[in-house]
Order: structure tokens, then C-alpha cells, then sequence
């Protein structure tokens, strides 16, 4: 009895031991002859064992989905992305990285082309696990050729990993079956060894592979939420952190995994923006980096030059033009004909009139620091992540303020452009509503073309009778009749104002409708002097176009088949007339300081209402206090 005791002492003692050096013959005569183990000291060496490794042979897939469910960042995406796919892993195989890894690798370093920071994405991480994967894989093939070569762990592999501890009854099945004659207590050890080092490797390698899916699935969520689901430029809409956009756009956030995991390429390619401004950014933005690099703009003196002008100064300018690839070829010293077409090509991308003269204001454009203008590119690149553009679409409209243009696009080609005129930046009073501030600013929004009006009339707004052409009237009280405006008394005692159709309508002859909440809409206008002006804010939000019947005929032959002749002939009637649109057009107004145009130059405009200032000052989102900035509550009332 003591003699067993000690036996299943020593037997147990094996199991959490193991030998690494061989004992010498001399040593084995010394040792007792091994004998076959009993059912109680076999049952004695596989408790331990059943405590320790019962885990060993449950699903991987299991052990995954319970771990992506503990994770601290992306939480909830990542449970949700590891439990569609069953806990299947997605960025790595046994021995190593899979080629959804690999692709979504290769596009992340990407990332400084688009002017998005790396240091959110766990990059170190990723690529120290990649590096080891294969070694670990290496390490448990080798440790599961050893044990499964044990001839009794097939036998004893379900008693060590079944969910309940095994019993004797269990054990004594096992011997009485004749499967354990040769089991003896070296061989215990050996067993207990191997095992040990099998479930070490095994584990090691399934924490690299999980780890390695958590991190690429962290890198892919921020990738996603960088490219397409992050707004943080647009004044209005920006949301109000990191994790408040990620806790709003967990549905497609999902989604957008579900897609890369089913084709990586193509799940990776639809987050970027398809609009074929963004490409022209980027690769503009690569242009100016590298003259940063090169040591930045060439500054200018203050002297103003104009065509025939020589000397060191016009030398000085053509070098600083040939530096944005406004000027090709040898630099001249003489302010030649060549060198006026340059300062035009430079003034039409920057927002000036096109007349070759270089006065103060050019000289500034031109001196504004390369740094500047690559800031601006990059918030331009953001811009246009966010935008609501859908390019898809037959037929759309852009408006970008800070351009004061507008643009027709049909089947993915801009075919119209058209100078506007948008809401100016003043401060103003509306008593009706009590509020004053910024209010007669474009407003940024999307909307839906549904009508073109020939022969507008214009219904006045309240606060524009009250604050502005109640004084013409005082000064002139025949003004209203001069003008064609009509006001009425409704039964309810409301009064009304409309202006008539005709060449006095402040609206001209055509109006675009597009229902807003805003009251905004596109319309011609009677004054068309200030379309010659650089800044064109001007309007009470509306969008003024200069040549709009080029828009209007372009949008109804296309649209509705009415020719410009008929449109023509509703004109002469000179009577309202509202065309409905049979499909409606998409209309987007933005807010994007740069831009590229047709030769790959760079285009930089006014930041006309100081939204480009605010975001890098941090003040976007705006707060409260900022907004009762843009519009606050009238305190008193005249």
C-alpha cells in the first residue's frame, strides 16, 4: 500500500514535470523496473492534467468570438463582425498573414497620400505578430507531432478535454479495453510533457492569430471611418468626437467590414470617394508637398508689374509661376505676352478676374506659403470624403461657395460652369423672428431640382419688405409701383408682398426650385454688374447664376425634350410658367476652399465665411457659443 502511494506521488509529480537531458544507461539499471499503472494512479495522473488543459480542444472560432467580445476599442463592431462570420478568422492563416491582411496592409500605407495620420492605427502591432506567426505555427506542428505520437493520447485525449473531470469508472473502462498494457509511469511523464508544451505552443499561436485579427480589424474600422463615415469638417453635421461617429455609424461600419471580408480589394476600393475630384487632390497634394520639399515658394517683392515691365522682378515672378506649372521653358526677365497668359492662367485658379496684371493682391495670393496651400489641400481631401455628392447620378448640380461657381454634371462629365453669386457674410437682423446674426449665408445642404420657373415672381420675404424696401418707400412712395410689386392683405391679416414678372423682377426670368428648409433657391437676376466682381457674396442666401438659360435649356432638352426655342416662346408671353421636372436633379451646395482644375493645378479660393479659419482653430464642431456667434436672440426690438 505504501509502495503505491509513493508510485502515484511520483506519477503525479511527472505530470508537472518535465526531463530535458537523457539518462545515462547506468542510471536506468539503477531504477525500478516500470510497471503497468493501475486504474487509481492512472486516474491520479489525468486529474491535474483535465484541471490544467480540459481547454485545449475547444473551438478556436469559440475562443475568438469570446475575446472579440471583450475588446475595449470597437467594441461593439467587433463583436458583431466576429460573430457573422461564426469566429472565423479573417486576416490570418496558420502559418501566417492571410491576403485580406495583406491587402488591407498594402492600402494603409497609403494613408499620408491622403492626408490622413497614421497614429491611430496599430501598425508596430501588426507587423511584430505577422513577423513571429509562422515561427509559432512551426513551434505547434512540431509539439502536436509529438504528443499525437503518444500511442495512448488518443485514448486518454477525450478524458483530459471532456467538460466534466473523469472518474475511475471511466479510467477502468479504458484498462479493462487493454489500451493501457504498456502505459507506465515514464510513459505518464512523457505524456504530461508533451502535453504541456502542446497546449503552451497551441495557445501562443491562437493568441497571435485572434491578436492579429483584433488589431487589422481595429486598423480596418479606423480606415473606414477616416475615408467615409467620419465628418468632422462640415460646420454643421460634424459629429461631436471619434467615438460618438463610430457609436452613429456602427450599421454601416458593419456593413462595410461584411463587404471587405467578402472581396478585400473591392470592400476597400468603395470607401474611397469616386468622385474624380478626389483623385486629382491627391495627387495635387503630392505636387505641393513636393515643393515643400524642395524648399517651398520663391518669395516675392512688392512691386506691381504689367505687361512690358523687365528686370529682376518679372525674372523673380516667372520663376515663382514655373514653380505651380504655370510656366514652361526658359525664364525671362521681360513681362512678354507668354508671361500674361501665365499670370491669367494663375489668376483663374485662384478666384481673380483674368486681366494679367500683377497688383498687391496677386503678389499676396503668391506669397502665401507652400505649407498654407498644403493645409488646404488636405482639409480639401476631407471635404471631399464627406460630401453627399452622389456621382452615380445622370444628371447633378454642385455649388461650391468659397468659388462663387456652379457646376452641371452629366454622366460623370462637368459640361456647364456658371458664375454665382451666394449669401453675404454681414451681420443682420430679422425682427419677425427676433434673431440676428450671420443669417443671410448660403446655407450647406443637399436638395432635389424640381421645377424651372419662366417669368418668376418673387414672393418678398418679411424681414427684406420691412428692414429694406419699406425704406425705398419712404424715400420714393411711388417705388413699389415702379418696381412691379404688389402687396396684399390676407383675411387673417397678414400682409404679403410679391414682386411681378418682368426686367425689374430681382429674380430675372428664370427661377430653379429645389424645396429646402431654408428658403433657398437658383434664380437669374436683374443686376448682373456684380458677376464681374472677385468676392460675390452678395444675395440674402439665394444662388444668383449669371448665364442661367444656359443651365435651364441644357437641364429641360435633356430632361423633359423642351427646346430653347420653346422656352423662348414662354418667355415672350411673359407670364408665369413653372416646368416640372420629370426627374428631379440632385443639388449640392458645398463649402471647399481648393480644388484642381482640367491641367492638375492647384485652385485655391476665399474662405468667404471663415469656415477653412474655424476648423483649424478647432471651433469645429461649432459649440453653442460659437453658434449664438453665427445667430443669436434679439434682446430688444425697435
Amino acid at each position: 500500500m505504501i509502495k503505491r502511494s509513493f508510485l502515484i506521488l511520483f506519477v503525479i509529480s511527472l505530470a508537472g514535470c518535465s526531463f530535458t537531458t537523457k539518462p545515462t544507461e547506468e542510471e536506468v539499471q539503477k531504477q525500478p523496473k516500470a510497471t503497468k499503472m493501475e486504474p487509481e494512479a492512472l486516474l491520479s495522473v489525468l486529474l491535474p492534467l483535465h484541471s490544467k488543459y480540459s481547454w485545449i480542444d475547444d473551438s478556436d472560432k469559440e475562443t475568438f468570438i469570446a475575446k472579440a467580445g471583450k475588446v475595449e476599442r470597437y467594441k461593439t463592431a467587433m463583436a458583431a463582425t466576429v460573430e457573422a462570420r461564426g469566429g472565423e478568422f479573417l486576416f490570418s492563416l496558420p502559418d501566417g498573414p492571410s491576403n485580406a491582411f495583406k491587402v488591407l496592409r498594402e492600402v494603409l500605407n497609403t494613408l499620408d497620400a491622403h492626408a490622413i495620420s497614421k497614429d491611430e492605427y496599430p501598425f508596430e502591432t501588426m507587423d511584430e505578430i505577422v513577423g513571429t506567426i509562422g515561427d509559432l505555427n512551426r513551434d505547434f506542428e512540431a509539439a502536436k507531432a509529438e504528443l499525437f505520437a503518444i500511442p495512448e493520447w488518443k485514448a486518454l485525449e477525450r478524458l483530459i478535454t471532456q467538460k466534466e473531470a473523469p472518474t475511475l469508472e471511466q479510467v477502468e473502462a479504458l484498462v479493462e479495453d487493454g489500451k493501457f498494457k504498456k502505459f507506465t509511469e515514464p510513459k505518464a511523464d512523457e505524456l504530461a510533457t508533451s502535453l504541456q508544451e502542446y497546449a503552451a505552443k497551441k495557445k501562443a499561436l491562437l493568441d497571435a492569430r485572434i491578436n492579429l485579427d483584433v488589431a487589422a480589424s481595429e486598423a480596418f474600422f479606423r480606415y473606414a471611418m477616416d475615408m467615409k463615415f467620419w465628418i468632422k469638417a462640415q460646420p454643421f453635421k460634424a459629429h461631436p468626437s471619434f467615438w460618438a461617429a463610430v457609436r452613429r455609424q456602427h450599421e454601416p461600419l458593419v456593413q462595410a467590414f461584411a463587404d471587405f471580408g467578402a472581396e478585400p480589394e473591392a470592400g476597400l476600393k468603395a470607401l474611397l470617394p469616386v468622385h474624380p475630384n478626389y483623385a486629382k487632390t491627391v495627387e495635387a497634394l503630392a505636387f505641393y508637398r513636393q515643393i515643400q520639399a524642395n524648399g517651398g515658394f520663391l518669395t516675392l517683392g512688392k512691386r506691381e508689374l504689367k505687361k512690358g515691365a523687365k528686370g529682376q522682378a518679372v525674372e523673380e515672378l516667372v520663376q515663382r509661376l514655373a514653380q505651380e506649372g504655370y510656366w514652361e521653358g526658359e525664364i525671362v526677365e521681360v513681362f512678354n505676352q507668354e508671361v500674361v497668359d501665365a499670370v491669367k492662367a494663375y489668376q483663374g485658379t485662384h478666384g481673380f478676374n483674368e486681366d494679367g496684371l500683377v497688383e498687391a493682391r496677386h503678389l499676396a495670393s503668391l506669397n502665401v506659403p507652400v505649407e498654407t496651400r498644403i493645409q488646404q489641400l488636405e482639409l480639401s481631401l476631407q471635404r471631399w470624403r464627406e460630401t453627399e455628392i452622389r456621382h452615380e447620378e445622370p444628371t447633378y448640380i454642385r455649388i461650391n461657395i468659397p468659388e462663387f461657381k456652379m457646376e452641371v454634371w452629366a454622366d460623370q462629365e462637368m459640361v456647364l460652369k456658371n458664375r454665382v453669386i451666394v449669401g453675404n457674410n454681414r451681420w443682420d437682423v430679422d425682427p419677425d423672428n427676433q434673431i440676428e446674426g450671420r443669417l443671410n449665408r448660403t446655407k450647406l445642404f443637399t436638395a432635389e431640382l424640381t421645377v424651372i420657373s419662366i417669368n418668376p415672381r418673387w414672393h418678398v420675404p418679411a424681414r427684406i419688405k420691412k428692414l429694406e424696401l419699406d425704406y425705398e418707400l419712404l424715400n420714393d412712395p411711388t417705388y413699389f409701383q415702379k418696381q412691379n410689386f404688389v402687396v396684399k392683405v390676407l383675411p387673417d391679416g397678414r400682409e404679403v408682398m410679391y414682386q411681378d414678372s418682368g426686367d425689374s423682377n430681382a429674380l430675372g426670368r428664370v427661377k430653379f426650385v429645389f424645396p429646402n428648409s431654408f428658403g433657398i433657391f437658383m434664380h437669374d437676376t436683374n443686376n448682373k454688374r456684380i458677376f464681374d466682381r472677385e468676392i460675390r457674396a452678395f444675395s440674402h442666401g439665394c444662388i444668383r447664376l449669371q448665364d442661367p438659360f444656359k443651365v435651364a435649356n441644357f437641364l429641360l432638352e435633356r430632361l423633359n425634350d423642351v427646346s430653347e426655342a420653346r422656352v423662348n416662346h414662354f418667355l415672350a408671353k411673359e407670364e408665369p410658367k413653372d416646368i416640372r421636372l420629370k426627374t428631379p436633379v440632385p443639388i449640392f451646395i458645398e463649402y471647399n476652399s481648393a480644388g484642381v482644375d482640367d491641367k492638375g493645378r492647384g485652385m485655391f479660393f476665399a474662405d468667404v465665411y471663415s469656415y477653412d479659419k474655424d476648423y483649424f482653430a478647432g471651433k469645429i464642431p461649432y459649440s453653442e457659443e460659437e453658434l449664438q456667434l453665427l445667430q443669436r436672440k434679439i434682446q430688444k426690438v425697435d
